[in-house]
C-alpha cells in the first residue's frame, strides 16, 4: 500500500507540475500580426547574418551615414509623423541603454517580465530632435561596445534565458541580439532613403 501511495502522490505532483507549465504557457502573450510583421522585416535586414558582427559594424556605418550634415538637415523631417535623422540616432541611444538593461536582466534574472516602453513618446518628451548629431552617435558607439563587451564576456549557453515581452513573448538574450543587429540596418536604411530625398 505505501507504495501505491507513493506512486499516486509522485503522479499527482507531475500533473500538478504539468499543470502549472501548461497554465505558464498559456499566459505567454500572443503575438499580434503587425509585431510579426516588423520582426519578420528586421529580420530580412539581418538576412541569417550573425548578428554580433553586424553589432559591431552597425554604428559605425551610421556614423559614416551622418557625417557631415548640419544640424538642420538632421533636423528636418521627410514627412508629417516621420522622424528626423536626429531623432532615429536618439532612438538608437535609447535602444542601446533599454537593451543593455534587457540583457543584465535576462542573463542574471531570467523568465521576469520586460517593461516596454513608447519610443515616439521618449523621441518627443526628450527632444531628439534637438540632439547633437556627433555627440549623439560617439554615445551610441560608446554603449554599444560596452553591450557587446557584456554579452561577449558570458558563456554563450546563457544566451538562452530571456525575459518575457507583454508584445512578443519569450524572448531569449540570443532572439534579442538577432533583432538588434537587423534594427541597425533597418534605421540606417531610413537615414539614406532621407538623404537621398533631399539630395544630401
Amino acid at each position: 500500500m505505501k507504495s501505491i501511495t507513493r506512486r499516486r502522490g509522485s503522479s499527482g505532483a507531475r500533473a500538478k507540475s504539468r499543470g502549472k507549465t501548461s497554465a505558464r504557457r498559456r499566459a505567454l502573450p500572443k503575438v499580434r500580426p503587425e509585431f510579426r510583421e516588423y520582426m519578420r522585416k528586421i529580420d530580412a535586414y539581418r538576412a541569417g547574418r550573425k548578428p554580433i558582427p553586424l553589432m559591431r559594424t552597425g554604428p559605425s556605418k551610421i556614423a559614416r551615414a551622418v557625417q557631415g550634415l548640419t544640424p538642420s538637415q538632421l533636423r528636418r523631417r521627410p514627412a508629417r509623423g516621420k522622424w528626423s535623422i536626429a531623432e532615429i540616432l536618439g532612438h538608437l541611444l535609447d535602444t542601446e541603454i533599454v537593451y543593455g538593461f534587457r540583457y543584465r536582466m535576462a542573463l542574471s534574472e531570467p523568465g521576469r517580465p520586460i517593461l516596454a516602453y513608447d519610443q515616439a513618446t521618449w523621441a518627443e518628451q526628450l527632444r531628439h530632435r534637438r540632439l547633437s548629431g556627433p555627440r549623439t552617435v560617439a554615445q551610441i558607439q560608446l554603449l554599444r561596445k560596452v553591450n557587446l563587451e557584456l554579452v561577449g564576456s558570458v558563456p554563450r549557453r546563457t544566451w538562452n534565458r530571456y525575459g518575457l515581452h507583454p508584445e512578443r513573448g519569450r524572448e531569449t538574450v540570443r532572439r534579442t541580439l538577432e533583432l538588434i543587429a537587423g534594427h541597425d540596418l533597418n534605421h540606417l536604411d531610413q537615414i539614406q532613403t532621407i538623404k537621398k530625398k533631399y539630395g544630401w
